[in-house]
């Protein structure tokens, strides 16, 4: 995800369009798999380089109630400042008077998109995902895919403290 620099990004208000059609960064959480497209903008605002656009990918990930393995669309807006630093210079890291942290993506005479994308793409990995809306997950007792049918386990007996709470919900509203 590397682009050579071209002279209209050197100066201050220089912008250039980034197509992206690339395997995950090194570096990408494992689950992201499928090619990352789209587009980034770069536009030099003279103390960075403010970067633009949309990123769409999927990621296989297991489902958390049953596990089954599923593909789930990602589509992230990009919206970010990247320091114009060289990536191999310690200040590059360093935070700004604001508290912000910038990614460096200079590197050489080229920029570098890769740690923008391996970031952006590991803050965007859904935390908890269903293989469908209405999964019934797995027995906590046997085991068994209750989407596949259900099992020969006894019905849990409901918690005796709860009882109040089964009564507020059979009463008929006023």
């Amino acid at each position: 995800m590397r682009l050579t620099l071209e002279a209209n990004i050197t100066q201050e208000g220089g912008w250039v369009e980034a197509e992206i059609c690339a395997p995950p960064p090194a570096g990408s959480a494992p689950e992201f798999r499928d090619t990352v497209t789209g587009t980034i903008v770069l536009t030099n605002t003279g103390a960075a380089l403010r970067a633009e656009g949309r990123l769409q990918t999927q990621v296989t990930l297991s489902c958390s109630r049953c596990t089954k393995e599923h593909t789930v669309p990602v589509d992230i807006e990009v919206s970010e400042e990247c320091t114009l630093q060289d990536i191999d210079q310690p200040q590059a890291y360093q935070e700004t008077e604001a508290g912000e942290s910038r990614i460096p993506i200079l590197n050489g005479n080229q920029i570098d998109l890769s740690e923008l994308v391996r970031q952006l793409l590991n803050l965007h990995l859904p935390s908890r995902s269903l293989c469908k809306p209405d999964c019934a997950g797995l027995c906590p007792h046997c085991g068994q895919d209750l989407n596949e049918g259900s099992c020969n386990c006894p019905p849990d007996a409901a918690d005796p403290r709860l009882a109040p709470l089964d009564e507020l919900w059979s009463q008929p509203e006023e």
